[in-house]
């Protein structure tokens, strides 16, 4: 048989095998998931013991460990996982109408949600931890989309479209945090994080100007001693 045919039979086995491998492990990813917060919900997040997601999941502690190393992972994954089907959700918007729009509706995606067990949701976000454990990818929404904005000079341009995107998502974040604490409507909980969102929007819609402090010798200080 033809070499480069037996490489491409060869390859696309390789290719074939490896998408098989990726979509069972996503698989068992999402069925763990589904039965912790079903665990969550039923015992709390504290009450919730790991050999019971593991027992519920028909896998190994050892293979659960390998997904969710503990239950504040498998937590975070719940909730920041939801924010990021958020944003995902929302790029469509975000390339035909723009950030804020786009932002808006996240906001209240988001809030709607959260309707759903909030107390629940609060405790999940007090173990995760602040920090993302990966920076956010260059293809992330929101950075091609403020790259967008740069490009039409809509926003400021001296400050990188990744620090922005994190600025929003912290404040998106922090917003969702806030209200889940305070235990607010869904339309409070919506205004929490939009208005964290706008500020950082209205800051880097303008550069800032920055005044010099005065001389020595020069301008009101110097003529107070001269009369």
């Amino acid at each position: 048989m033809n070499m480069d045919l037996i490489e491409m039979i060869e390859s696309g086995t390789s290719e074939a095998s490896t998408g098989l491998r990726a979509t069972k492990k996503r698989r068992t990813f999402e069925e763990i998931l589904a039965n912790g917060v079903a665990l969550f919900r039923a015992e709390g997040i504290r009450g919730t013991r790991t050999e019971a997601i593991a027992r519920a999941s028909a896998v190994s502690p050892a293979t659960l460990f390998n997904y969710f190393p503990s239950k504040s992972a498998l937590a975070e994954a719940w909730v920041r996982g939801e924010v990021d089907r958020a944003i995902e959700a929302e790029s469509a918007l975000l390339e035909e109408r723009g950030l804020r729009p786009a932002l808006r509706s996240i906001c209240r995606a988001l809030a709607g949600r959260a309707g759903d067990a909030p107390a629940l949701r609060f405790e999940a976000w007090r173990t995760t931890g602040r920090a993302r454990d990966r920076a956010l990818p260059d293809r992330h929404p929101w950075i091609q989309g403020l790259l967008r904005e740069q490009q039409r000079e809509r926003i400021r341009q001296d400050v990188p479209a990744r620090l922005l995107a994190e600025l929003l998502l912290d404040g998106l974040e922090s917003g969702l945090i806030d209200g889940l604490r305070a235990g607010g409507s869904e339309s409070e909980l919506a205004r929490a994080m939009q208005a964290r969102v706008d500020v950082i929007l209205d800051g880097a819609r303008k550069r800032n100007e920055r005044v010099e402090a005065p001389r020595a010798g020069s301008g009101a200080g110097s003529g107070m001693g001269a009369g």
